[in-house]
């Protein structure tokens, strides 16, 4: 029974896993494309503006860094349910990273962006699912 138990959690984390690492990608490009844009623009340089988006760049590049590598763990995690542990340390990382970011955001006056509210679903989701390894192998 456990091993079955075992084999369908392992099931969903490697598929939740490819869904981190693409998700992760995705936002990491578009953290790259808000931190060129803030850079780049000179003109909005005197509105402030560029500060918001600057931190929102870099908020939402940190945090997806953090989804991809909670992606690569948890593929490795499916395969071999000791890194559960790991997984799960890192997925705790990924929440940390993304509620700091929307702090961040609402401290220089922009507002809550919805990738990092996203990234702190999937990462909350993560944290679960690793548990969940983690106690159906103990």
């Amino acid at each position: 029974m456990a091993v079955e138990q075992t084999s369908t959690i392992s099931w969903y984390l490697r598929m939740f896993s490819y869904l981190l690492m693409i998700c992760g990608l995705f936002g990491l490009a578009v953290g790259g494309v808000v931190i060129y844009g803030a850079l780049a623009d000179g003109a909005a340089a005197a509105t402030g503006l560029p500060l918001s988006a600057l931190v929102l760049g870099v908020a939402a590049a940190v945090a997806n860094g953090i989804t991809i590598a909670a992606g690569v763990l948890g593929r490795a995690a499916s395969r071999n349910p000791g890194r559960s542990a790991a997984l799960r340390s890192l997925a705790l990382a990924g929440v940390v990273a993304s509620v700091f970011g929307l702090g961040l955001c609402c401290a220089t006056g922009g507002q809550l962006p919805t990738s990092l509210i996203f990234n702190l679903l999937l990462m909350a989701i993560c944290v679960v699912i690793a548990g969940n390894l983690g106690k159906s192998v103990q």
